[in-house]
């Protein structure tokens, strides 16, 4: 049995990573989106807390932001489909919580923007 020349070998080794890289750069692609999508979403939460820290609690301004802050956590949770992205979501209701008392707790919400941070 003969086995074939150099031509025949690298064309063997070619295709077989052709075919591995067909089948998991779909894989690869998909955990890279959900990595950055987490990122954008923990960036914008950061973001709009952040806003709402500075901001009148008295002024309209607040209130839209407040809003959008709560808008963009259910559509991140009612779209998730990253068991990672819990906690983001998790943290997320807690700082609304702590938003929407009374006194603002600066120190727990710079605890919860810190562990967003480490979230993405």
């Amino acid at each position: 049995m003969e086995l074939g020349t150099w031509s025949d070998w690298f064309e063997a080794v070619g295709e077989l990573l052709a075919v591995a890289v067909a089948l998991f750069l779909p894989v690869f692609q998909e955990h890279k989106q959900k990595r950055l999508t987490r990122q954008r979403v923990s960036r914008n939460i950061r973001s709009l807390t952040t806003a709402l820290m500075q901001e009148n609690r008295e002024a309209e301004q607040w209130q839209e932001t407040y809003r959008s802050l709560q808008t963009l956590l259910r559509l991140y949770a009612a779209l998730m489909t990253d068991e990672q992205g819990e906690p983001i979501i998790v943290i997320g209701e807690h700082l609304l919580t702590v938003l929407a008392q009374p006194m603002l707790d600066t120190e727990e919400i710079t605890t919860s923007l810190a562990e967003l941070a480490n979230c993405s």
